[in-house]
Order: C-alpha cells, then structure tokens, then sequence
C-alpha cells in the first residue's frame, strides 16, 4: 500500500502519518483499528486516519 496522503479522510486534519513523511515505519502500524472506522473510510484508502480521530472512535 502507498501512503500517498497526509490530511486524515475524517477530520481533514495532518495524520502524522511516517510513511508519508519519508519514514519505515508509522504510528499506526502499532494500533488496532475497529472495522467500523475502517469501513468509513473505505473509499479513501490511501489515506491514514489520525490518532484523534482514532481514539475518538473507540471512545464513542
């Protein structure tokens, strides 16, 4: 997969994303994500979610 984006599918906002920034490795590569929030942005792959938009999620 291809990190082509750095703005979170969900809020807009930067996703901190490594591997967009050049890095081997990423945040997210460390953390469990429901198939809901997956599913919500299923038609926007490529970009990553943030960890905001993250905790948000599993707070709900």
């Amino acid at each position: 997969m291809q990190y082509e984006e750095k703005c979170c599918p969900l809020c807009g906002k930067e996703n901190q994303c490594g591997v967009a920034d050049g890095q081997d490795a990423c945040w997210c590569m460390n953390e469990k994500f429901p198939e809901g929030i997956i599913g919500a942005v299923s038609n926007e792959p490529k970009k990553c979610i943030c960890q905001n938009c993250l905790h948000t999620y599993k707070n709900i």
